[in-house]
């Protein structure tokens, strides 16, 4: 595909850090290639100072307050009328020549008003189901940009469906998972901070705790560093001292906030994840074996969908095992088989590292970025 003339190029990102990296990756790619960009922000205080340390340079900020959008509340329909008459004016203004919206809420005002407007749209679905927002979206879209593998099924037939991956942050790529790891000692990732992460935290000192006082210290690991959150974090420090593994020689760190995200998965051997699109392309790229413990009981069950698709290069366990019975027991065994033994010290980590670093997509960005301009110049030919 030739290069396109400078294109001006609307980026919705709104929202949560799940869609809004991705969309600031895009955004940064765009800008390397020379066209102009304006970021779509939602308003959110959060989003405003990620925004701020993560703007791409030269890019510019458009704000369309929004809310989320639901059906049973009148007011969330009229918020969004409002917030579809702003993005029409804004990008009347912009005047682009293309939409990437990356799902969620937040798309749903630019979308409709790109649509009014003639503006060519291309959609991001980040998860292994459409969410809703993106199914619904999709009719009015020329590109769906996807994830994982098979999702044709899910969109209208006169509609691209184009495999990209997820864009994430460059640093995300500097090291494979254990590659920084203290030799001889095996060393578990907990990410824990997420929304709704309080039962995996809870699940996974519950499972070390009794795994120690049934089976010894050679059931836990040397080292283990849990991200709790800052919300969660004084809770989760409370739970591993009380763990009683402190006591029996295993290093433990617990950490509200993390910056480097990087030299965590590289110090780790095992992490043990949700399941949300961001964390299992991070792991991917990263090449960190994981057990995965989606989250119940989100809408379309979205988590359990990604943790299938990625079952061949990773773990996939059930919460409530974690939480129930003797679930622990078989918790430890997937552990204990992705560490090894003394007789085969790497388990099946080889295995399950290779398996990641050919499901990760390190171009992701520059993928998207790809049919953005493809959409673009077919919209200028017609």
């Amino acid at each position: 595909m030739p290069a396109p003339a400078p294109l001006r190029v609307a980026v919705s990102c709104g929202g949560t850090g799940g869609h809004m990296f991705p969309g600031l990756a895009v955004a940064a790619a765009l800008r390397r290639r020379g066209h102009r960009v304006a970021v779509i922000l939602s308003g959110r205080a959060v989003e405003a100072e990620r925004a701020k340390a993560d703007l791409p340079e030269g890019a510019e900020a458009m704000l369309v307050p929004v809310e989320p959008v639901s059906p049973r509340h009148p007011k969330s329909l009229l918020a969004l009328w409002r917030a579809y008459r702003t993005a029409k004016r804004e990008l009347r203004a912009f005047r682009p020549d293309v939409l990437l919206a990356m799902g969620s809420y937040t798309s749903i005002a630019p979308v409709l008003a790109a649509r009014r407007l003639g503006v060519p749209v291309v959609l991001h679905e980040a998860n292994a189901i459409p969410g809703s927002a993106v199914a619904h979206l999709a009719r009015f879209a020329r590109t769906v940009c996807v994830c994982f593998p098979h999702m044709e099924r899910f969109f209208p037939h006169r509609v691209r469906v184009a495999d990209t991956g997820l864009p994430l942050r460059a640093e995300f790529a500097k090291g494979i998972g254990g590659s920084k790891a203290a030799p001889g000692k095996f060393s578990l990732l907990v990410m824990g901070g997420s929304q709704g992460a309080r039962d995996l935290n809870r699940g996974v000192v519950r499972a070390f705790s009794e795994g120690l006082k049934a089976l010894g210290r050679g059931a836990v690991p040397d080292r283990i560093v849990h991200l709790a959150g800052t919300r969660n974090e004084d809770e989760v420090r409370a739970l591993w001292d009380a763990s009683g593994l402190r006591e029996a020689g295993v290093e433990i760190e617990v950490v509200g906030f993390e910056h480097d995200m990087a030299r965590r998965y590289a110090e780790a051997d095992l992490c043990v994840s949700r399941a949300g699109a961001s964390s299992c392309f991070e792991l991917a790229l990263a090449g960190l074996p994981a057990i995965l413990v989606p989250l119940p009981g989100l809408a379309r069950d979205h988590q359990s969908r990604n943790a299938v698709a990625l079952q061949e290069a990773a773990y996939v366990f059930r919460q409530q095992e974690l939480l129930e019975g003797e679930g622990w027991r078989e918790f430890l065994a997937d552990v204990q088989e992705i560490r090894g033994t003394p007789d085969d010290p790497e388990g099946c980590r080889a295995d399950l590292r290779e398996a990641l670093l050919a499901a990760a997509r390190p171009d992701a960005a520059e993928r998207v970025a790809d049919e953005v301009e493809r959409s673009a110049l077919r919209a200028s030919d017609e």
